[in-house]
């Protein structure tokens, strides 16, 4: 089972690990029940897309995109876009283990691998130190990731984790697992109760009637 982080101590003055830190939005979904494409949806003013660029993008040393589209849309924020290594679209974990054999391709000739932050499209509002939360209990308890929750309430797919976990995920995914969350017990791994500052903080945005409801509160 994964481990819980009771340490409470974390603070922006702890000296964080060294590990160079790789961001990947997942995006790559088919929203189903939004009816059109998440990441393009607007909320007061902004594409989800957007929102959680501009809340990662200073979380991590380098942000990619995990999607199935290089439409001209994606393409206007300038990332690396890392689309999923098949075309089953299967779940975020598929989005994960893409993403990390796109960092270990790209770090081939360094010897230390980096961390990969994920941070799901759907999701528009976090703390703006959630990785730095997370690169704490990774680094202080010597894990293969950790994973955020908030109010008991689990928050998988955002979660950081050591690129030497490949193999594992990539053994998941050819067994049909979708999403990390089943994952979690057979890996060494560490559960961070991360506090919002905000009301708003992982509102998870499915459907229409999710972007009204948030909409009207903001």
């Amino acid at each position: 089972m994964p481990q819980r982080d009771e340490s409470n101590t974390f603070s922006m003055e702890t000296p964080p690990t060294t590990s160079r830190t790789v961001g990947v939005i997942l995006a790559g979904g088919r929203s189903r029940r939004m009816g059109a494409s998440k990441s393009e949806q607007i909320l007061a003013g902004r594409s989800l897309l957007e929102h959680v660029v501009r809340r990662a993008e200073h979380q991590v040393d380098e942000l990619i995109l995990s999607s199935n589209s290089s439409s001209a849309f994606y393409k206007q924020f300038g990332l690396p876009i890392v689309p999923d290594r098949d075309h089953s679209q299967s779940g975020p974990l598929l989005g994960i283990a893409t993403a990390m054999d796109w960092v270990i391709y790209q770090q081939a000739r360094n010897r230390a691998l980096p961390l990969l932050a994920c941070f799901p499209v759907d999701v528009p509002i976090f703390p703006d130190n959630v990785v730095a939360q997370l690169k704490h209990a990774l680094s202080t308890q010597n894990k293969q990731v950790a994973v955020a929750c908030q109010a008991g309430q689990l928050q998988p797919l955002f979660s950081l984790w050591h690129c030497a976990s490949a193999a594992i995920i990539k053994k998941a995914v050819g067994a049909g697992i979708f999403g990390p969350k089943p994952l979690l017990p057979e890996l060494d791994s560490v559960v961070v109760d991360i506090p919002c500052s905000s009301a708003f903080d992982f509102t998870n945005l499915n459907t229409q009637q999710d972007m009204l409801a948030l909409a009207d509160k903001l």
